[in-house]
């Protein structure tokens, strides 16, 4: 089995995501749950992959912490399993500095050079707080072979009066002018004082002016949870709302995210049509222990399995 690009990683949301132009700002609106891994108090976390030829778990990847005298992570680092040598090979670290009061201000993303044989710098994300919340969020990468680190995005963050977060402001970095250009906004709209947003509305920033491009609706549960989020595009011509991407968000009892559903709006039929979706399983100590990923077959309207996956500090299943 060659190892695959996807790496699935404990405590990280994703790599490089910064780097997507068109991605919205997911650390700065509201958030699926982010799933627990069974780490079980360990430093080490491993992950199988169901092979369906043998029907036998295999090793996927396992995920390495490091922690400093306060007992919290500082350093994160991902190996992938090479079936052929049977060997683990470095893949991706992450290094974590915060502030005397606790506060992540630095995260710097590296990947494995096998050239070199060593760690190789990517990305630098650094977090400016005013009190207990986030300000300004920096993104930057590292340029070879001048060795640097290149501004490349920046969120701007805004509160209501309710110390509720309400606009974040997207601006990439011009490296000719050397100043910073205004790209995307994101405008949090909330039904009343105490509740998450019920609406994001998004805009792009055109000829001096903000252009409403696209709107996320959301709706919860009664703890709060998000259940839905329904995202829509902006037709300039007709002043319409299109249907754009949908996700479902199904939890159990104890809150434990247990099924995600992606659905595309289909114009030909006027609906939504499945096409991605995981389940997961949890152990008692709402750890997710098992996730399964689907995709949506159309031609036999049923959901098939595309990988599952296991994670455990054990070394063996």
């Amino acid at each position: 089995m060659k190892t695959k690009v996807k790496i699935i990683i404990g405590l990280l949301v994703s790599m490089f995501m910064v780097l997507n132009l068109n991605a919205q700002p997911k650390s700065e609106i509201p958030e699926d749950n982010k799933t627990k891994m069974n780490w079980a108090n360990a430093d080490t976390l491993y992950t199988f992959q169901l092979d369906e030829a043998s029907n036998m778990w295999i090793y996927f990847q396992r995920e390495i912490r490091r922690f400093n005298e306060k007992n919290i992570a500082v350093e994160n680092f991902v190996q992938t399993y090479q079936l052929d040598s049977k060997t683990w090979v470095n893949y991706l670290k992450i290094n974590y500095t915060y502030d005397e009061r606790g506060h992540q201000i630095e995260e710097i993303t590296q990947t494995w050079d096998k050239g070199f044989n060593n760690w190789v710098n990517a990305q630098l994300t650094t977090t400016v707080y005013k009190g207990n919340k986030k300000e300004e969020i920096l993104f930057q990468e590292w340029k070879r072979p001048t060795n640097e680190w290149f501004n490349v995005m920046k969120y701007l963050i805004k509160y209501n009066d309710k110390g509720s977060e309400n606009i974040v402001t997207v601006s990439l970095y011009n490296g000719i002018t050397k100043e910073w250009d205004n790209y995307k906004r994101f405008v949090m709209e909330f039904e009343t004082d105490f509740t998450p947003p019920t609406n994001v509305v998004a805009e792009t920033y055109l000829s001096g002016n903000w252009k409403t491009d696209g709107k996320y609706s959301m709706d919860y549960n009664s703890r709060g949870d998000k259940v839905r989020e329904t995202r829509y595009t902006w037709n300039q011509s007709t002043k319409y709302w299109l249907e754009a991407l949908q996700m479902e968000l199904v939890y159990d009892k104890k809150g434990n995210q247990i099924e995600y559903i992606e659905k595309k709006y289909d114009v030909t039929k006027n609906d939504w049509t499945s096409f991605n979706k995981f389940t997961a399983t949890y152990n008692e100590q709402g750890n997710m222990i098992e996730k399964v990923e689907y995709t949506f077959d159309r031609t036999t309207n049923q959901w098939t399995v595309v990988t599952t996956f296991r994670f455990t500090t054990d070394n063996k299943i």
